[in-house]
């Protein structure tokens, strides 16, 4: 899909991966600002718009337009930035799954490392004013330090998926000191919403939750129940990083909510939130989640989804954003358990 621009003096935004989550809030928050965007999507993506912008109700927005674009071919970012040269270039196009990483570690390397090499080096050649974010992420941090961890915590990534992205964060970092490029790192802890891929936990949590409200249906299988992360809303985390690309001089920045929160407990509030209180009955791997009012099993462990390489805790510390971007996150664990239920309880009926 492509469209007409109404308005070619306003300023002009590139948005990679716009289909993701992030890509579509940020759009949305961008052109209720008057932006134009550029979003761009892997070539082989169905001609339809991305369901996120569908849902968001930015599909048609005149201020839109949605490109093709392979950030694995350097020759391809040339043409696009040499033609767009916009204002902002905000990178989110990513395999961004450490199962599907897992699984195939070079297409990882590809979409992730390449990708961002391509892009940098696109805009050094063709449109060096461009200011430059990339979503970088707190995996990078692996189990190097307790936490809470913050810009400069030791990185030690431990699975492919963050080797990749340890890359392109340590590419751009080149790129800005090396080139002069205004370029810089969010570093990324959980953050989530109601447009999360299925693949993901919560938004796994969430759909079982609302599946189970409405029906019996098979328990939701989990892995390690004790992991913590700092869960975050994502709308909060895309607004920071639009005002990152507003800083006068660029640099990188943790953003996080400072709360960890276990599968266990998220789990707990999401099916809390759709009318059915749980009971947790044993403990390690026969450990499961009853509903209280009938002792039915909502939730089992699967040995299966245990990650060897995962941290047993990620907490971010975002002192440095709330000081210089006003970054103030304001949605609760619990509140974004509420907010993905309701989603899914909506997509049923």
């Amino acid at each position: 899909m492509s469209t007409t621009l109404v308005n070619p003096a306003r300023r002009r935004v590139v948005i990679t991966g716009i289909g993701g989550q992030d890509g579509a809030y940020l759009a949305a928050q961008l052109l209720a600002r008057g932006e134009n965007v550029l979003g761009t999507r892997r070539p082989a993506a169905a001609a339809p718009p991305p369901w996120r912008l569908r849902e968001l109700g930015i599909a048609a927005d005149p201020g839109l337009e949605l490109r093709a674009l392979d950030i694995e071919n350097a020759a391809d970012c040339r043409a696009l930035l040499g033609v767009a040269r916009p204002s902002v270039l905000f990178h989110f196009a990513a395999q961004s799954g450490v199962a599907e990483a897992q699984r195939d570690p070079q297409a990882s390397l590809r979409a992730n490392a390449l990708g961002t090499l391509n892009l940098l080096e696109a805009l050094r050649s063709e449109s060096p004013a461009t200011r430059f974010v990339l979503a970088s992420t707190a995996e990078l941090f692996g189990d190097a330090a307790a936490g809470p961890q913050n810009e400069s915590a030791p990185f030690a990534p431990r699975h492919p998926y963050a080797l990749s992205k340890h890359y392109a964060h340590a590419m751009t970092q080149y790129y800005r000191a090396h080139h002069g490029l205004h370029a810089s790192c969010a570093i990324l802890f959980n953050h989530e919403s109601p447009l999360r891929d299925p693949a993901f936990v919560t938004r796994k949590i969430a759909a079982a939750a609302a599946r189970l409200a409405r029906e019996r249906g098979e328990p939701l299988a989990l892995g390690n129940l004790d992991a913590r992360r700092d869960f975050g809303y994502a709308p909060e985390y895309v607004a920071a990083m639009a005002a990152m690309a507003a800083q006068d001089v660029p640099d990188d920045y943790v953003l996080a909510t400072g709360v960890p929160t276990s599968i266990r407990e998220f789990a707990g509030a999401a099916f809390a939130a759709a009318g059915l209180a749980v009971d947790w009955r044993d403990s390690g791997v026969a450990e499961h989640a009853v509903a209280a009012s009938d002792g039915r099993r909502l939730v089992e462990v699967d040995r299966s989804l245990f990650r060897p390489a995962d941290a047993p805790l990620l907490l971010g510390d975002a002192r440095k954003a709330r000081e210089r971007l006003g970054f103030a996150p304001r949605t609760t664990a619990v509140q974004l358990a509420e907010l993905m239920v309701a989603a899914e309880l909506r997509r049923l009926a």
